[in-house]
């Protein structure tokens, strides 16, 4: 049975077209309520990414909390599934939900974020010395912060040593990124759709 990381992306699309059923998104959301399903009939080991939890909200807001998340993910059906936990990043992500990190996972870190985000220092304190920003401010920079949570997104796939990473952002993707970031982590990295056609399930209802 192939274990499957859903990213942010795939929540997102969920999300979406619970609100708006017309949402270009649509085509995507149903892929991935197809994975979720191929959870509980036991064709795949479906989980999420926390670092989901500490992303930019619709509203452009952050949540202060994980629990806020967590009825986020039982009004999507998606309560159930497990969730893979990122390195503690203090203003980043949450206590109950991150991991205390040591040299291992930090080298793996750091090699995730040179494949994706070369020219973005992977510290905020380097990222604000580059940008003329206060470092005692909160991290609250969207492109730093986009990017850490990009790379934790993988990084909890990685780290986890789960077999699938589903994304549909094109970042993943790239023809230069996409091979190096498999022979770090192994495995596949996936839309939802070719996901979908890995484990052998068709498209469900949303």
């Amino acid at each position: 049975m192939l274990s499957l990381s859903l990213d942010t992306n795939c929540v997102i699309a969920l999300d979406e077209v619970r609100t708006d059923p017309t949402s270009n998104r649509a085509a995507e959301a149903k892929t991935v309520r197809s994975l979720v399903n191929a959870n509980a009939e036991r064709k795949a080991d479906v989980a999420l990414v926390a670092i989901s939890a500490s992303e930019r909200q619709k509203d452009n807001g952050r949540l202060e909390n994980l629990s806020t998340f967590k009825e986020r993910l039982v009004s999507l059906s998606l309560g159930h599934l497990e969730l893979l936990h990122p390195m503690l990043y203090f203003d980043v992500t949450f206590w109950d939900a991150s991991l205390w990190s040591n040299e291992e996972m930090q080298v793996l870190e750091r090699s995730i974020h040179e494949i994706l985000f070369p020219n973005i220092p992977l510290l905020w304190s380097d990222y604000c010395i580059a940008n003329g920003l206060d470092s005692t401010v909160e991290t609250r920079d969207r492109k730093w912060k986009n990017a850490k949570c990009d790379v934790q997104a993988f990084w909890s796939h990685a780290w986890h040593k789960r077999d699938v990473f589903v994304t549909s952002d094109d970042n993943f993707h790239k023809e230069l990124k996409k091979p190096k970031l498999i022979a770090l982590a192994g495995g596949h990295i996936e839309t939802p759709a070719s996901a979908a056609a890995l484990v052998g399930v068709s498209q469900s209802a949303v």
